[in-house]
């Protein structure tokens, strides 16, 4: 009994798939993708050091007025930063490497310096810092331009011609 059942199971098995006819096989394939949650920003890096822009007040031979300007992107343009739509975040713009009890400050070689500040608005009337002063943002899922305003403050002492520089820590965090 056992030989004639399996006799016929071959027999059924063979007669499904014929050798010479045209055949096709389908089935599933998966296709994955996972969204991280995080931000991207323009820039440029240079020796390990993300470079986002620039806020650079010109050349002035005096200090009577309040100078004020705007940032640029590292490459041109405005910065910019995408991220997951939906995703709070915020920016957090330190003191600076010149800075003086909490006071932003350009300086010539260590020597001279003149006293600006950083805001969130063109108005400039909301400091851009870090804690309660950090910008605060949601993601859209696009690119947002972002634009750091500056100003020298007036009535400053006009100190020695020559160029002045600082640098400030840019923190995004989600």
């Amino acid at each position: 009994m056992k030989k004639l059942a399996f006799s016929i199971g071959l027999i059924t098995c063979a007669a499904t798939v014929p050798a010479f006819a045209n055949s096709e096989l389908r089935g599933d394939v998966d296709v994955l993708l996972t969204i991280g949650q995080g931000c991207a920003i323009n820039g440029t890096t240079s020796n390990g050091v993300n470079t986002f822009g620039t806020v650079d007040f010109g050349e002035h031979s005096n200090l009577d007025q309040f100078i004020d300007a705007e940032s640029t992107g590292a490459a041109g343009g405005s910065i910019a930063l995408t991220c997951n739509n939906e995703l709070a975040y915020s920016i957090e713009l330190d003191d600076g490497t010149n800075a003086n009890a909490g006071q932003r400050r350009v300086t010539r070689g260590g020597l001279d310096h003149v006293e600006y500040d950083l805001y969130q608005d063109a108005a400039r009337t909301q400091r851009w810092g870090t804690g309660v002063e950090a910008k605060t943002l949601n993601g859209s899922g696009s690119s947002q331009p972002l634009t750091i305003y500056g100003r020298l403050a007036a009535g400053q002492v006009t100190p020695v011609p020559g160029d002045y520089q600082d640098t400030v820590r840019m923190t995004i965090s989600w």
